[in-house]
């Protein structure tokens, strides 16, 4: 029990630190505009939220990981930048945070409830 709890606590660290180790390059060197702003948030934020447990937990169901990591890393996302809660950057961030909750929820069950048939 010692060890699903560990493996547990690393992969739901893992999405918040993995999430923010590819969002200050994408940030610095690429910038944001609408293309971006879609790009990161809506599609390679939950790809990297379904997978980065995959790497440090031995546990078999992740979706537990994957959506407490990823409230972490929305919740200190809103923290850091609350000052600018009017702007289009902040409503796409918060809208993309409820989009990636449910897609993230509905990929995974999919995906278990397919391998469960084979």
């Amino acid at each position: 029990m010692h060890k699903e709890l560990k493996d547990k606590f690393k992969g739901t660290l893992i999405v918040p630190f993995g999430l923010a180790v590819v969002l200050v390059p994408f940030s610095i060197f690429i910038g944001w505009n609408l293309i971006t702003l879609i790009l990161f948030w809506l599609i390679l934020t939950p790809v990297l939220t379904i997978c980065l447990p995959t790497l440090v937990s031995g546990n078999k169901d992740h979706l537990f990981e994957s959506l407490v990591g990823l409230i972490i890393f929305y919740a200190i996302m809103v923290f850091m930048i609350y000052d600018h809660y009017k702007t289009d950057y902040f409503q796409i961030m918060i809208l993309s945070c409820m989009i990636n909750l449910i897609l993230i929820s509905a990929i995974t069950w999919i995906k278990k409830s397919s391998t469960s048939t084979q």
